[in-house]
């Protein structure tokens, strides 16, 4: 089965071995975008790809563990086992219970894994649709991300987590992952115009941040996993990032909706202060 997700094409395969319930789970994440694209190969297997004694790294509860070994993720959980790895594109999940969870995992983090290789980048963040333009709200917990998602007057990419897509110009794209609202219907993807460093203030105030600055703030909410390999490829990316996208941080407060100020700013009828 071949489906999309960040702006990357994957296939679960084989497909007489998808149950129902990850079916549903992989058509929820939407269509491969670019047909041409060489797909994230996910092989269902019949015996573990890896196995250990180590209780610690099959936990009863969620997030499954996750560990950085010669060039690979190893991914576990008591209901799977997995390898990942993001430079072959391809990855092998064995599944001890017949539920989505499993393979949900192992695309989720195979996405955040393969972004920074192919030239994009996960974010911890909000996305919405807004003139036409992608806008990313990122920031600490408590932000208000998710309230501004659910918000929206505009169309939502994601309440938690979207992609800035491989390829330039550069796209903000739809994860096929939420948080705590429903998905919506509506685009995959917009021209990325603007990211925003939210934070929660006495009013609405929206003030520039330099490159520099920038990028910090914005590798705060970026989730690839913990690999010097990738993160070489995810510091590049974002430094390209904030050199060709404004990012800037806004102070807001529920009264104070900003959609007015944005659309102002990325149609350059304002300027941030």
């Amino acid at each position: 089965m071949r489906f999309g997700a960040g702006g990357l094409a994957f296939s679960a395969r084989p497909d007489e071995r998808l149950l129902p319930c990850e079916c549903e789970a992989l058509a929820r994440l939407g269509p491969a975008q670019n047909a041409s694209q060489t797909p994230f190969e996910i092989e269902l297997v019949d015996q573990p790809p890896w196995t250990s004694d180590d209780a610690a790294l099959f936990p009863q509860w969620e997030p499954a563990v996750q560990r950085w070994a010669s060039g690979r993720l190893l991914a576990s959980h008591r209901s799977f086992t997995a390898e990942i790895e993001p430079f072959a594109a391809q990855a092998r999940l064995f599944r001890r219970e017949q539920r989505a969870y499993p393979l949900e995992t192992v695309v989720r983090t195979a996405m955040m894994a393969r972004l920074p290789i192919a030239g994009g980048l996960p974010l911890h963040a909000a996305g919405v649709v807004l003139a036409g333009r992608g806008v990313a709200f990122f920031g600490a917990s408590g932000a208000g991300k998710t309230t501004l998602a659910a918000t929206s007057p505009v169309p939502v990419l994601s309440d938690e987590l979207v992609a800035i897509g491989p390829g330039r110009p550069l796209s903000l794209v739809r994860s096929g992952f939420w948080g705590e609202g429903q998905a919506m219907a509506g685009p995959w993807q917009a021209p990325l115009g603007l990211l925003v460093d939210l934070a929660k203030g006495p009013g609405l105030r929206i003030e520039p941040l330099s490159p520099a600055a920038a990028a910090g703030r914005l590798l705060a909410s970026v989730p690839v996993p913990h690999a010097p390999e990738l993160w070489r490829y995810a510091l590049e990316v974002a430094a390209d990032v904030v050199m060709r996208v404004p990012v800037v941080r806004m102070e807001w407060a529920l009264l104070t909706p900003p959609w007015p100020a944005l659309v102002a700013l990325l149609e350059g009828r304002r300027q941030p202060a």
